[in-house]
C-alpha cells in the first residue's frame, strides 16, 4: 500500500519571501544570465517576479508536459511548446516552481546545450529528495506534493476526480486540503465549481 500524501500550501506571501532570497542568492553568485526561461506552467510565476527582482526583463518559455495528475506522470516529459528566443551563445537561467523527478529540468538542459546555449543554470522553489537534478538554486527541500497558489483549483479538480473514482464522498477533498493548510471555504467553492453547482 502507498503512504498517504502529504500536502504542503505555501501562500503568495511566502512565495514572494522565498524570490526574493532566491534572486539574491543568483545575485550573490555572480551568475548574470542573458535570459530567464519559465518553464510552462508552474515556472511562470516565479519566472516573472525573478525578472523583476534581478532587473532582467529577457523572459523565455517553454512548455514541458510530464504530470497527468497529483504524483502521476506520463511515460516521459515532451517539449510541447518550444523555447520563445534564441539561446546561442547565451547564459540561461531555467526557472520552474518545483524539481520534483527533475526529468523535465533535465530535458530543459539539455536542449539548451543543443540550441548553444553557453552556460545553463537551474533555479526552483522546491527540490523534492528524489530528484535527478538538483538545481543550482532553490529555496527548500520536501517530500510533500506542494500546491502553489497558481494551481489550487486544478489541484482540487485533480482530487475530486480521484475521490470519485474511488467512491469517496466529495468532504473528503475538503478534509484533506484543509489539514494541508488550504482555506476551507476556497475549497467548498472550488468543489461546488467543479461539479457544477455554483
Amino acid at each position: 500500500m502507498s503512504e498517504p500524501v502529504t500536502y504542503e500550501v505555501p501562500t503568495w506571501e511566502q512565495i514572494y519571501e522565498m524570490l526574493i532570497e532566491l534572486a539574491n542568492r543568483v545575485r550573490k553568485s555572480d551568475f548574470k544570465p542573458h535570459v530567464l526561461l519559465g518553464i510552462s506552467r508552474g515556472g511562470w510565476p516565479p519566472a516573472r517576479v525573478v525578472s523583476d527582482l534581478l532587473e532582467n526583463p529577457n523572459i523565455a518559455s517553454m512548455k514541458i508536459e510530464f504530470y497527468v495528475g497529483i504524483g502521476r506522470t506520463s511515460k516521459r516529459p515532451v517539449i510541447t511548446q518550444p523555447m520563445s528566443v534564441n539561446v546561442r551563445r547565451k547564459r540561461v537561467l531555467v526557472i520552474d516552481d518545483v524539481a520534483d523527478t527533475g526529468r523535465s529540468l533535465e530535458v530543459a538542459r539539455r536542449h539548451l546545450a543543443r540550441k548553444g546555449a553557453s552556460q545553463v543554470k537551474i533555479a526552483t522553489l522546491y527540490c523534492k529528495p528524489h530528484s535527478i537534478v538538483k538545481p543550482d538554486y532553490y529555496m527548500k527541500e520536501t517530500s510533500a506534493w506542494i500546491i502553489f497558489p497558481w494551481e489550487r483549483f486544478e489541484a482540487t479538480k485533480l482530487l475530486v476526480q480521484r475521490a470519485k473514482e474511488n467512491g469517496k464522498p466529495l468532504s473528503s477533498v475538503v478534509d484533506e486540503l484543509k489539514k494541508g493548510g488550504l482555506d476551507e471555504k476556497i475549497v467548498k467553492r472550488f468543489v461546488e465549481i467543479i461539479t457544477g453547482e455554483s
